[in-house]
């Protein structure tokens, strides 16, 4: 006999209470009412202690009763040989089935479900399996089912995905089940091709003790197999149309010299067609035509021919006219020539995004100006009233305001727009000039000057700048050596005001002469028109935010999503926020209820590191996974561990139904004893 957890037999030390109790008791005392107590001698009471037992039964009862309970705690079992042999028939296995694309190539999945279906062939009457597919991520299909036909029914009508392999997640989810179980045998079976790019090491992965892994080799090498490789687009414009220029090309993963055709087909027509003959594990590239593209999310695919694995064969991407921002700078009336000339110079040589600039004096700012504009830049102009309450309609609305204080910048008392009052000039042309300090890299701003020889802000000198009383509930992203600020920002519905207290030309600063000038323009400009680097496409697993407006409370708008497949997804309600990219091809995502507005269109591929064949040695894995080397080969009987025999027993159950069962026997003979 062997105890699980022999610390509890401590507990036997209890059996001396009912010793304890039968020996020692307590007289009851007997109250007797007396007219008077001044004639009577007054006598202690004293507790009797018996010197014998006269219940020896109910003694033993109570004994048997609590060593049961005792035992019960402590897991007795029975560790024997002949026991781990005639419990090594029931087993808990987990089909384990990579559905990768990979998967796909040559003859690889008929191979890996016939392994899966043979698997589940196997078990016997006692035995349990668990059905779990998995690329990237893992899916369990059925769990822990002694039915052979439903699981059987799991294995219908399933295809490879459109993910990766990763092996680690899908060993961790096979531990979890094994850990549950309290079959002696368990048994993890990995089907799949064994890539090297799906194995990252252990990733802290290991089996519970007593488990084996027994992993399946799924092969097919003889066939070639040709990659497509991520397009890049170059954008000009011919006669003031947008022009795309498409660039890809191909990798041979096979040991022979292979030749393709590569094709591009924009809105789903051909447009041009290459020949590429590529080396044995080489590549070739080559370039179409540019095509005018006019409409936004136009979409776009390059295939190759079909060979032994088609997913690889294709590459999804969305074409869209670059769409530039439109900047407005705003001058005082009779200002210089040159007050905005570094300005200007900065804003002409940005490329992407493309930058349209117009100039205005700022007494003759029109609502018209503003609503064709993405950002306003008011350069040392004063501003009336009018065209004070003008801009914080522009800024609540999603526009940007850059403000450049000078010496001559001024704002109405009344004006609720800039993130502080602005005071007085500051001269430091005697003495040391200012230099800039304490800028917040931490700010979407300022991060891309975060690094080493990214762009130097201290060697800029400041001769002048404006004192300035900030608002409540601002931010100071930038500040002078003694401590004035240089940039702040204010929030003001969806917009953004940035105001700057010194100049954008030479007047004040020499910072319009510095390399860093012409980057901290384009990323003000950035900033403020909300600018973000649009993605032609996608890999699948990412996780995308379709960027559609939420739907106000009451209102008749949802946003849906369609998948290549066809399925609709709602992004509102119980519906997700965010949707993860499973599927191969063109998502769709709409506003219904908004009718005017153009759908969302985000094109998916798959990881083109999958399309590399190259194998991993299974043992690897299997060691890894089971932390040693050396594990278990398939069809090698592994002695049960401790929990295993014990929980395979489960004599404790019976020990504690019979200690509880006595206790309520003791509890009937002891009342009749004392009736």
């Amino acid at each position: 006999m062997t105890f699980l957890a022999p610390l509890f037999l401590v507990g036997l030390a209890g059996l001396a209470i009912p010793v304890i109790l039968h020996l020692i008791q307590k007289e009851r005392k007997n109250v007797v009412q007396f007219p008077s107590l001044m004639f009577l001698r007054r006598i202690p009471y004293q507790s009797v202690q018996r010197r014998r037992i006269r219940h020896w039964f109910l003694l033993f009862m109570r004994l048997a009763a609590l060593a049961l309970i005792v035992l019960a705690f402590a897991r007795p079992f029975l560790r024997r040989t002949e026991i781990a042999a005639s419990a090594s028939g029931a087993r808990e296995i987990v089909v384990l089935l990579d559905r990768s694309y990979s998967m796909g190539y040559g003859g690889k999945w008929p191979q890996a479900l016939a392994a899966a279906q043979s698997a589940i062939n196997g078990l016997t009457a006692r035995d349990r399996a668990s059905v779990v597919f998995f690329t990237s991520n893992t899916e369990v299909a059925l769990r822990s089912a002694a039915d052979k036909g439903r699981l059987q029914a799991a294995l219908s009508g399933i295809e490879p995905a459109a993910g990766a392999t990763r092996y680690g997640p899908a060993l961790k989810l096979a531990g979890s089940i094994l850990s549950e179980s309290a079959l002696p045998q368990r048994e993890a079976i990995l089907i799949s091709d064994f890539q090297r790019s799906g194995w990252q090491g252990s990733d802290g992965v290991r089996l519970p003790d007593g488990a084996t892994l027994t992993p399946v080799m799924i092969s097919d090498s003889a066939k070639p197999n040709l990659a497509i490789v991520p397009v890049t687009l170059q954008h000009t414009e011919f006669q003031d149309q947008q022009r795309i220029t498409v660039t890809t090309g191909a990798v041979n993963h096979g040991e022979s010299q292979a030749s393709a055709d590569i094709s591009l087909e924009i809105g789903g027509r051909g447009i041009q067609t290459r020949r590429l003959t590529i080396a044995p594990k080489g590549s070739a590239s080559t370039t179409f035509d540019p095509v005018t593209v006019a409409e936004q999310n136009v979409r776009a695919s390059v295939r190759l021919s079909d060979d032994a694995l088609l997913r690889d064969n294709v590459f999804h991407f969305v074409v869209s006219p670059e769409k530039p921002i439109r900047v407005l700078v705003a001058e005082r009336p009779g200002a210089q020539r040159n007050s905005s000339l570094y300005l200007m110079r900065a804003l002409a040589v940005s490329e992407t995004p493309k930058i349209e600039v117009t100039s205005r004096q700022a007494d003759s700012l029109a609502a018209e100006d503003l609503a064709r504009a993405n950002v306003v830049m008011l350069n040392d102009a004063p501003i009336a009233q009018n065209t004070a309450d003008r801009l914080k309609a522009f800024v609540e609305g999603g526009g940007g305001v850059f403000v450049a204080l000078g010496e001559r910048g001024s704002w109405p008392a009344s004006a609720d727009i800039l993130p502080g009052v602005p005071g007085p000039p500051v001269d430091r042309t005697r003495g040391p000039a200012a230099r800039l300090g304490a800028l917040e890299y931490g700010h979407p701003l300022f991060e891309v000057f975060r690094g080493p020889r990214t762009g130097d802000f201290a060697s800029a000198r400041f001769y002048g700048y404006r004192s300035v009383t900030p608002a409540a509930n601002i931010k100071t992203l930038a500040r002078f050596d003694d401590g004035q600020a240089a940039l702040m920002e204010r929030r003001l519905g969806t917009g953004r005001v940035l105001m700057w207290t010194s100049t954008l030309d030479t007047g004040w600063s020499d910072l319009a002469l510095k390399p860093v000038f012409v980057p901290f323009v384009h990323r003000v400009i950035r900033y403020l028109g909300a600018y973000t680097e649009p993605k032609p496409w996608r890999t699948v697993g990412d996780v995308v935010d379709p960027g559609l407006q939420a739907p106000t409370r009451g209102s008749d708008v949802s946003r849906v999503a369609l998948t290549p497949g066809g399925q609709r997804i709602s992004l509102d309600g119980d519906g997700p926020e965010v949707l993860e990219l499973s599927e191969q091809g063109f998502y769709e995502f709409r506003a219904q209820g908004r009718e005017s507005d153009a759908p969302i269109v985000v094109a998916s591929n798959v990881n083109l590191t999958e399309s590399d064949l190259s194998q991993v040695d299974p043992q690897e894995i299997v060691a890894g996974a089971m932390g040693r080397a050396g594990a278990q080969a398939a069809g090698e009987t592994a002695p049960p561990s401790d929990e295993a025999q014990e929980s395979a027993q489960r004599v404790w159950w019976y020990l504690l139904f019979a200690g509880l069962l006595l206790l309520g026997a003791e509890s009937i003979v002891a009342s009749r004893m004392t009736v």
